[in-house]
């Protein structure tokens, strides 16, 4: 009677404030992920209209939500961990929620979520939910309905079990900081990039679907143990065929492709303003002569003219197309390069994607109001889907935000929300 009587609370509360889209509105989350990769994987479906709710700990801070100002806090005023970009990229379209799980009535409440929810996804090192007291077989025993996706960053078990880790020390130990590196630095000075936070929320969402999917089947919840470090090992089969085949190392190639030239990234006139460019065959590098006029360079018995010439003169030719870029900016580059059958495309910097006509003929920026951010421009979806469009329902949560709303739906009075936030159970607010 319990579970029905909170499965109608929540749907009351649903029905006030239903997403735009719909796709995905009868799948209940909760979101027990930090930082980034997990939770932007979570904020994608709730973009499709599931129902996310965000436990977020309390009094431990994410690190995303810092009390001191740092370079990733906007300006304005507000506490600073409402202000971060990580938090609110990351977390649109959420209910959250501030529990103390060391308390006993923390506890309670997250295990009435779990009575409520589809799907628990674990974003923390291993062996951090268990010593809360929710490992799988606890989750299973009170909700044998709902799946959990544990997703610490070497996986469940094995010898690194427990320790922390981010997506630059998963690209380190998956050999991708090597794959990309540049031959002519160090190993670790590489661009600070995290591949991961675009390849895991793919993996999170496909995971979730795939757990939908066999409970439609057994009826039953499912357990996934997702390693960031083995899913993001499948991204470079190639290296590692190499070495088990031949033993052979990759080379550091920085922007460079082995059987290609050019193949590069290359200064305009302007500073800090660059555009990439490469050849894929002959015919693409005839092209490319016409355009910087000089059509010699792609006649039979040029030295430049095949594949194999091109490799072995490969710093001449950069340095002759250096000399070419930088006689021109990048918008007149765009238009030389425009409709030609060349491998091209401008580097864009912020201010750049901010006045895109692309981007913004596909109204992909969104205008969101934020209590403490005011007005911004955020960025958009990753797909268009008709007829019900995504929007950002919900800017990125504050702090326990939505305390009191979830508390209600789960049968608690003003007077118990009252008592929870008295004894330290819950919290809207951080102090230093």
């Amino acid at each position: 009677m319990k579970k029905i009587l909170l499965e109608i609370n929540m749907q009351k509360n649903k029905s006030l404030n239903l997403p735009s889209c719909q796709i995905l509105s009868n799948l209940k989350i909760i979101d027990f992920a930090e930082v980034f990769a997990g939770p932007f994987g979570i904020s994608l479906m709730a973009d499709l209209g599931a129902d996310v709710i965000k436990v977020e700990s309390y009094p431990r801070r994410s690190l995303t939500r810092p009390i001191k100002v740092d370079a990733r806090v906007a300006d304005g005023p507000g506490p600073a961990y409402e202000k971060t970009a990580p938090q609110t990229q990351g977390n649109r379209n959420k209910r959250f929620i501030a529990l103390n799980l060391n308390a006993s009535d923390g506890k309670k409440i997250f295990k009435e979520l779990i009575e409520w929810a589809d799907i628990l996804i674990d974003g923390y090192a291993a062996g951090v939910i268990e010593k809360l007291g929710f490992s799988w077989d606890e989750v299973h025993k009170i909700n044998d309905k709902i799946s959990m996706i544990s997703m610490p960053a070497w996986g469940v078990d094995g010898p690194y079990k427990g320790y922390t880790a981010l997506g630059s020390q998963v690209e380190a130990s998956s050999g991708h900081v090597l794959a990309r590196g540049n031959k002519n630095k160090s190993t670790e000075d590489i661009l600070g990039t995290i591949q991961t936070d675009a390849s895991v929320p793919m993996e999170v969402i496909f995971a979730t679907i795939s757990c939908m999917y066999r409970r439609k089947e057994t009826q039953l919840g499912t357990f996934i143990d997702l390693s960031h470090l083995e899913a993001f090992s499948w991204y470079l089969p190639g290296m590692l065929s190499d070495w088990q085949w031949n033993q052979r190392l990759t080379k550091q190639l920085g922007n460079e492709n082995e059987s290609f030239v050019p193949h590069g990234c290359f200064p305009t006139n302007r500073i800090d303003e660059w555009v990439v460019l490469a050849v894929e065959n002959d015919h693409q590098w005839h092209e490319l002569c016409i355009l910087f006029e000089k059509k010699e360079y792609s006649k039979i018995g040029h030295e430049w003219a095949t594949i194999q010439g091109r490799i072995s003169h490969r710093e001449k030719i950069n340095a002759w197309i250096t000399q070419e870029t930088k006689t021109r900016n990048r918008d007149e580059l765009i238009s030389l390069f425009n409709n030609k059958n060349v491998i091209f495309a401008p580097v864009m910097d912020a201010p750049s994607l901010l006045t895109s006509e692309q981007l913004n003929y596909r109204n992909w920026w969104q205008s969101i109001d934020h209590k403490y951010l005011g007005n911004r421009l955020m960025s958009g979806f990753l797909w268009h889907i008709s007829p019900d469009e995504q929007q950002w329902d919900r800017p990125a949560g504050l702090l326990g935000e939505h305390n009191s709303e979830i508390l209600d739906e789960l049968g608690y009075n003003d007077e118990d929300i009252q008592r929870l936030y008295s004894n330290n159970s819950i919290g809207n607010e951080f102090k230093e």
